[in-house]
């Protein structure tokens, strides 16, 4: 493949993003793409230079942080997007987002990454305390650029949940920038796991920019309260606006702290003499810091803030910190410092977790988004092509906003009434569990049931009375005189009858997904009346799933004899429907691998599920 990277940034390997930026192109280029750069300043092969772009007030407060805007040259642009076969954005500035409107001119297909998180832009106008003005960069964001994108990479599981909370829609693509293969365990043991018995100096380090979200106060304030402040020596390895604070702060401190921006070579060995990791940010879109740290055998001691993504490398609670409180920090310092040998044990431990966030294996994921967006790109013009096609997709869409509106007054005004008195009267239909609904309550989820009636379809709407199920039924049953119409109304889709429909078919239903419906599957296939044995399961329900990244929610229905008023008049069992835990796919697998993990799972799931 041609990919066009456009990084306003690039040239300056100072911020998470630029470095994560330069890594994926060295590696797609070992895997034999072609991956071209649109930046500020670039020269050299592949390389389009673009000037700067200076914004008042802007400009002043974003270049203390190291960031930089590009000016739009239509020429240089349309040079670089010439013959290319995907362009992959990075920010959503100015740029960005006239790159975008060419490419589609240009008939390109375009994916995005979500690098900037808010909380960056607010702590550094220093409005940290207003979630209100996150709540718009957020807007803002999406209004801007992401809106418009299908294909979005998230470097981390919590900004993936970050932007599922705030409305985007695209399919997010979740996979670490990835850590190089230079990050790994040295191969003789640190002399460093000695110092405690010895009283040599205790290093403790911190990677990352030198500015108010990142905290490296907290860590400075707990080692001045620590019985161990005339032995701890910490360094900060990074530069950024808030240098001169942080140093004046520390002035006190019996071993002054040492700030530096280091070249990987001398941060690994840097790395190798610490013995202890601090992430103390407030805000991270991943902490990528943190683990190169971590594959190097480090143990960490990571803030819980719900705006850190770092929080998920914390093996159990002893690296873990409540957010601000420097007093605890100062406690879970003293603990590793105190404990050699467990730390010894633990690092091996986070060594393995490193090798999960290995950029080999990010490589892979990027590859398989960049399939994506071109897949998608193609099935549009699929649908755009071929009149049949728009149809279908029409069909499975359902975007005639009058339509719904009624069937949706039909649905919950009419049939959901009906079928919960048939139902609950006619089959003594129960339902347990259903406090785990509240989990699925903001998101789309494939939703999986064994068939085993005719009318099972019924008793899992009813189960969730209050939201709309989309039914996946056979084209035929549209035609039928009188119950097509009911069909119909009901929310059903038409089963695909072709490849190109089924191409079609999971691209509109990963779409419905992502915008918060409930779609139900049978994965056993044909039905069985009153079956009590588990089938195996077909892949397709967890591979809508997976590609929409929704959680699956098992759904069993349950056979009990007749009880109550049942007894005296129904001879066939009667139905208990029981809610398993929602099963959410495995981000950090592959996509074919995160597949069959979920279906593993489910049927383990559903097999279990008991009165």
């Amino acid at each position: 493949m041609v990919i066009v990277f456009v990084e306003d940034n690039y040239a300056h390997e100072t911020d998470g993003t630029a470095v994560s930026a330069h890594r994926f192109r060295d590696e797609l280029i070992k895997r034999g793409h072609t991956v071209r750069v649109l930046a500020i300043g670039v020269e050299g092969k592949d390389m389009y230079g673009l000037k700067e772009h200076y914004v008042p007030l802007v400009t002043e407060v974003a270049s203390r942080n190291n960031m930089r805007f590009g000016k739009f040259d239509k020429k240089v642009v349309a040079e670089a997007f010439t013959g290319a076969d995907l362009v992959h954005l990075f920010f959503p500035w100015q740029l960005e987002r006239k790159c975008l409107k060419l490419a589609w001119k240009m008939g390109i297909p375009v994916s995005a990454a979500f690098h900037c998180q808010p909380e960056n832009v607010t702590y550094n106008m220093m409005i940290k305390l207003l979630e209100a003005a996150n709540i718009f960069l957020y807007f803002l964001f999406r209004t801007w650029l992401y809106r418009n994108i299908e294909n979005i990479h998230c470097p981390s599981s919590f900004i993936a949940g970050e932007l599922r909370r705030h409305k985007y829609y695209g399919r997010l693509h979740t996979f670490s920038n990835g850590v190089s293969d230079f990050f790994k365990p040295p191969q003789t043991p640190s002399a460093s796991l000695t110092a405690e018995k010895t009283g040599d100096k205790i290093n403790v380090l911190m990677t990352g920019r030198i500015a108010e979200e990142k905290r490296q106060d907290l860590i400075i304030k707990a080692v001045k309260h620590s019985k161990y402040r005339d032995r701890i020596q910490l360094y900060f390895a990074g530069r950024g606006p808030m240098l001169k604070r942080f140093t004046r702060m520390s002035t006190d401190l019996p071993n002054p702290p040492r700030f530096e921006f280091l070249p990987p070579d001398k941060l690994l060995q840097l790395i190798y003499k610490t013995d202890v990791y601090i992430h103390a940010s407030d805000a991270e879109v991943e902490g990528i810091a943190c683990i190169e740290s971590i594959a190097c055998g480090k143990v960490p001691i990571i803030s819980n803030s719900r705006k850190s993504a770092a929080s998920q490398f914390a093996l159990d609670e002893r690296s873990l910190f409540e957010k601000g409180k420097y007093l605890e920090l100062r406690d879970k310092l003293e603990y590793w410092i105190e404990h050699p040998k467990e730390r010894e044990r633990m690092g091996k431990e986070y060594a393995k977790l490193g090798t999960l966030y290995n950029i080999s294996h990010s490589i892979k994921k990027m590859e398989k988004m960049f399939e994506d967006v071109i897949r998608d790109f193609k099935t549009r013009q699929l649908i755009k092509q071929s009149k049949k096609l728009t149809q279908y997709n029409r069909r499975i869409e359902r975007n005639n906003f009058i339509k719904e509106f009624f069937c949706r007054i039909f649905y919950f005004g009419i049939c959901i009434p009906l079928l919960i008195l048939i139902d609950r009267c006619f089959f003594g239909l129960k339902i347990e569990n259903k406090k785990v609904l509240q989990k699925i309550k903001k998101t789309g989820a494939v939703c999986i049931c064994n068939h085993v009636h005719e009318m099972d379809c019924t008793m899992c709407a009813v189960s969730i009375p209050f939201r709309k199920f989309m039914f996946v039924s056979l084209p035929s049953n549209f035609n039928m005189a009188v119950a097509g119409f009911f069909v119909d109304a009901l929310g059903s889709v038409p089963a695909p009858s072709s490849p190109k429909e089924l191409q079609v078919f999971i691209y509109s239903l990963s779409k419905h997904l992502r915008k918060r419906r409930l779609v139900l599957f049978y994965p056993e296939g044909e039905r069985q009346n009153y079956s009590e044995e588990m089938r195996e399961f077909q892949r397709g329900a967890f591979y809508v799933a997976v590609d929409a990244q929704v959680p699956v929610l098992p759904i069993k229905i349950i056979f009990r004899k007749p009880d109550g008023l049942f007894k005296f008049f129904r001879k066939k069992n009667c139905f208990t429907l029981v809610f398993g835990d929602p099963l959410y796919p495995n981000y950090l697998l592959l996509k074919n691998n995160a597949i069959d993990d979920l279906k593993k799972r489910a049927e383990d799931v559903m097999r279990s599920l008991t009165l």
